[in-house]
């Protein structure tokens, strides 16, 4: 009775194996759609390789750009006009000026061209940079309706040949800052003064009331002009400068007792004068105390490097910029008059 029953196991044990194999040797006729592929190249459509999935939605591969930089998007630009016609230049009746070199400190143009506007008068003032005072012939015979001009450094001394007189201040104090031109029948004549000295008397008469030396630095022709203010106020007064003689001291002179004796101390130099405002007069700073006084012709700046370290340890100071509007006022009341 066993062997028919082990015969029965053995038959159906062979049956399942052929089935087994029947199945492996086609796995689409049982397994269906959803069995991955034995064979690994083939590729399935539903299922594409990973790679080929991250391909599909990846963007495409460009040259890395820079970041852009912040920029405001420019205006759309209108079409060039037409050039407008000439127009000639205004033309004044009476043109004055400055001659100098260098010019670009000065404030007159401004404040002058201000006053014609202001005054209803038909004139002009212009800066004339010279490059040497001989030039000066040759801006009057350029400039027919020239009627006067300042002089500033560095030819107040150098303009008096070029002048045909001096009034007796300005021969007096040996320097010219306003010369005004008279038009002859038989030509033109300029006549040389100096309101330099006005200027400085006006501005600084008060503040010198108590003090009795004065030092005064620089030897230029505003430095004339100074002392012959002082001499005229009754003040003692001795150049300071680089090069030293029998009546100019030199700054290494400048001792602590010479700082105590001269309780005002006067700067004609250009030292501090725009745009070179980190300059100063080389004097000891450190002598000077609340009795001195401390005056500057500059008036641009306002307050210079010199009248900074003066205020500084206590001294009274003062700048140039009511000097400058008071010599101009002269200038104007003398180029004004009619005849000479």
């Amino acid at each position: 009775m066993a062997f028919p029953f082990l015969f029965v196991l053995a038959a159906i044990f062979i049956i399942l194996v052929k089935n087994v194999n029947s199945k492996l040797n086609n796995p689409d006729d049982s397994l269906g759609s959803d069995t991955v592929s034995s064979n690994p190249t083939e590729k399935d459509p539903d299922f594409p390789p990973v790679d080929e999935v991250f391909n599909e939605h990846k963007e495409p591969e460009t040259e890395p750009q820079p970041e852009p930089v912040f920029t405001q998007a420019a205006k759309p630009q209108p079409e060039p006009a037409e050039p407008a016609p000439s127009q000639p230049q205004k033309s004044y009746d009476r043109l004055y000026g400055l001659i100098g070199k260098p010019l670009a400190h000065s404030t007159s143009m401004i404040r002058f061209n201000k006053f014609f506007r202001e005054q209803h008068i038909n004139a002009h003032y212009n800066n004339y940079e010279l490059e040497s005072i001989g030039d000066v012939a040759k801006l009057v015979e350029k400039y027919p309706n020239l009627c006067g001009f300042n002089v500033t450094i560095p030819y107040k001394q150098d303009i008096i040949p070029y002048l045909n007189r001096l009034d007796d201040t300005a021969q007096a104090i040996g320097a010219v800052n306003t010369v005004k031109v008279l038009h002859r029948d038989g030509g033109v004549e300029l006549v040389g003064y100096n309101t330099d000295w006005t200027g400085f008397t006006k501005s600084f008469a008060g503040l010198l009331e108590g003090h009795s030396k004065a030092l005064i630095l620089g030897t230029g022709g505003v430095s004339k002009a100074v002392k012959y203010a002082l001499d005229k106020m009754g003040i003692e007064n001795r150049f300071v400068s680089r090069s030293s003689d029998f009546e100019i001291m030199g700054y290494y002179e400048l001792s602590p007792s010479v700082m105590e004796e001269y309780d005002v101390i006067v700067n004609c130099t250009p030292m501090g004068m725009w745009p070179e405002t980190n300059q100063c007069p080389d004097i000891p700073y450190g002598f000077l105390s609340e009795k001195h006084l401390l005056l500057d012709v500059i008036a641009n700046p306002d307050e210079t490097l010199f009248m900074k370290k003066g205020r500084e340890h206590g001294a009274t100071v003062k700048g140039g910029k009511d000097m400058l509007e008071l010599q101009a006022e002269a200038a104007w009341e003398i180029w004004d008059r009619i005849g000479e």
